[in-house]
């Protein structure tokens, strides 16, 4: 299937409302039935990739895309082979970083009139007679509003975490369904052996073990897949910055930081494991000092609600795509955006969310006259 095919789905999909499995029919057409057929929705992204691949190596590179959305390759869609296809098409990079899009958003918004309230942790989404009335602070300040667009993860909002009153307008994501969490370690070093690039994956033995461990064993894997985000060098990578430079490692990690903690024993093992995996693929890590190591336990004391999962319901099976909820909710004047809910997890899906909710939320307020 070539690259164009990824056009065909921005449309309906990314850019539109929440779809049903018919809305998607009916809005890609009779002519693109036979695309939406051969991206084998019904097909595991691993059994449709050895259609393509019979290098193991090959294989496996391309499952690694499942985990773009926290999924296993061995679970998720072979849809997902799609974003393979949007990579080839090419990725754009925010110049200063993504923080720097934020700052741009919030620029934008402050010369359009809008206060920005930075550090103000939300208890409760208000209602009156049956639709948001504001939101009330920890502190116990009450902010007016006609309208509120949620980020929150919707099991935080599902759960009652933000208040009973908004708890319709959430998800129950049973522990089963999370997506994956992670391990990582941000740490100061010199690397060597090998020029890193900016994005470097040092891959397990044995990718089907290694998500056994995870999704079924409830465990760090022994074996684990590594990413390393070296942030100071450019997106194609090259020489090292002279002295230490910033490294991101990270591991995938079972969605249970809400029920269990892993043990010092365990997390030491496991970043032991890490280095000597990258060791013997012939990178060499000299700390300047200790990481800082945040584990599952710690993004669900982070995202409370999500036992620690980072991209909000897994993408196993088909029907997963239209499980995540859109803009609109049932309490009227609640809007939701965020990884958690449709187009799906990562900065551009999230983004797009966003303009999906404001565009949900102006529609509403034209229809009321005002």
């Amino acid at each position: 299937m070539p690259p164009r095919s990824t056009a065909r789905w921005e449309g309906p999909f990314i850019r539109a409302d929440r779809p049903s499995p018919v809305d998607l029919a009916q809005r890609v057409g009779l002519s693109g039935i036979g695309s939406l057929w051969r991206i084998q929705p019904f097909a595991t992204l691993w059994s449709a990739l050895g259609e393509y691949f019979r290098d193991p190596r090959l294989h496996q590179l391309f499952g690694r895309y499942a985990t773009y959305c926290g999924a296993s390759p061995f679970e998720a869609p072979a849809t997902l082979m799609l974003v393979a296809h949007v990579e080839q098409a090419g990725v754009w990079t925010v110049e200063g970083g993504l923080s720097r899009l934020a700052r741009t958003v919030a620029d934008l918004a402050e010369r359009r009139g809008a206060k920005l309230h930075t550090g103000a942790d939300v208890a409760r989404i208000l209602t009156e007679r049956g639709r948001v009335a504001g939101v009330e602070l920890v502190g116990g300040e009450r902010i007016a509003a006609e309208a509120v667009i949620a980020n929150a993860d919707v099991v935080a909002l599902g759960g009652g975490l933000l208040g009973r009153d908004a708890a319709a307008a959430g998800d129950r994501v049973p522990a089963r369904e999370r997506s994956l969490s992670a391990l990582t370690i941000c740490l100061t070093a010199r690397a060597k052996g090998f020029d890193l690039a900016h994005h470097s994956v040092f891959f397990s033995a044995d990718y089907r073990a290694e998500f056994d461990a995870i999704l079924r064993g409830r465990r760090l894997p022994p074996d684990p897949t590594v990413y390393v985000c070296a942030q100071d060098r450019g997106g194609d990578g090259g020489s090292a910055p002279d002295g230490p430079e910033r490294l991101l490692l990270l591991v995938n990690a079972p969605a249970d930081g809400g029920e269990r903690r892993f043990t010092p024993t365990e997390i030491a093992a496991c970043e032991t494991t890490i280095h000597r995996k990258l060791s013997t693929c012939g990178l060499t890590l000299e700390p300047t000092g200790p990481g800082t190591i945040t584990t599952p336990q710690d993004f669900a004391e982070m995202f409370p609600g999500t036992g620690g999962a980072l991209y909000g319901r897994a993408s196993h099976g088909w029907t997963a795509t239209f499980k995540r909820p859109g803009a609109r909710t049932r309490v009227p004047g609640l809007y939701l955006a965020g990884g958690s809910v449709h187009p799906g997890p990562g900065v551009p899906m999230a983004a797009q969310s966003g303009r999906l909710a404001a565009a949900a939320l102006r529609a509403d307020l034209a229809s009321t006259g005002r």
